[in-house]
């Protein structure tokens, strides 16, 4: 299918025909393990796009913006997760191939937004989800932005700690970007922090960059927390990850997004 340029950006209503239609399709990325320790194991980010009218696919940053502005984000995390939990229950559909990577310790981990953590249906929508099918809650892992830790750190931090007691786990994404990273990290009791591609890219070439990554996995290390370096783009940056103690990478050099229905060898 060939990724589609929208020529107009989504209204509510487009989006919304699309949630009433089941116009949106799961994409996953590989997240490699860096150390021994975890070795063989790989993690799993879920991906979503939307499909258009015409058939063609269109990339999250041409309508989450739009349903994010139209109060719809909830109705698409939802739709990203109960797809999700349908395709493991029912092992005759093509995602339940996916539960045999859980149980020896790899992980799927799903971006949520800051309407979703801020909407109490939502929370009770998703530890009934949790609880109900047959996925190890510890295989679950929830990645917020700066950005929405930043619109209510309690409530985050309440949402944060109600799906934990339920064994689910959270990752900080694009750390690094937000006016208050550090007091995030200090804060939010997080069990990955993500590293932003801004630091990662340069890594090779820029001491400033590799300085400020090498600070990252030291604080992460006090507090317990793992690491996943973004944007992992060549075998420089790769082997200077692996030398600054990082945990996991993720990455085009490492594995571009598939669709979760095709048979990936990552699955």
């Amino acid at each position: 299918m060939v990724q589609s340029l929208c020529q107009k950006s989504p209204n509510s209503q487009d989006l919304q025909k699309a949630l009433l239609e089941n116009r949106f399709c799961l994409y996953c990325q590989p997240i490699i393990p860096l150390n021994t320790h975890s070795e063989g194991c790989v993690h799993k980010e879920i991906l979503l796009r939307m499909v258009g009218q015409d058939g063609k696919l269109i990339q999250p940053n041409q309508f989450l913006p739009y349903a994010e502005e139209y109060g719809l984000m909830p109705s698409i995390d939802r739709w990203v997760l109960k797809s999700f939990f349908d395709g493991i229950y029912h092992p005759s559909k093509c995602m339940g191939c996916w539960a045999r990577g859980y149980y020896c310790g790899c992980i799927i981990a799903f971006n949520l937004s800051g309407s979703s953590i801020n909407n109490e249906e939502f929370l009770t929508f998703l530890e009934e989800a949790v609880t109900t099918h047959p996925v190890p809650p510890y295989s679950l892992v929830f990645e917020i932005t700066e950005t929405v830790a930043l619109s209510n750190l309690e409530k985050t931090r309440q949402f944060i700690l109600r799906l934990q007691k339920l064994g689910c786990q959270f990752a900080l994404d694009d750390f690094g970007t937000g006016m208050a990273s550090l007091a995030y990290l200090k804060e939010l009791p997080l069990d990955f922090v993500k590293i932003d591609g801004m630091f990662v890219r340069d890594l090779a070439t820029n001491p400033v960059s590799a300085a400020i990554v090498s600070a990252i996995v030291q604080i992460a290390q006090v507090k317990n927390i793992q690491t996943v370096a973004e944007y992992v783009e060549n075998v420089q940056i790769l082997e200077q990850l692996k030398e600054l103690g990082v945990g996991y990478a993720q990455g085009f050099y490492l594995g571009k997004p598939t669709p979760v229905l095709q048979r990936s060898p990552i699955l």
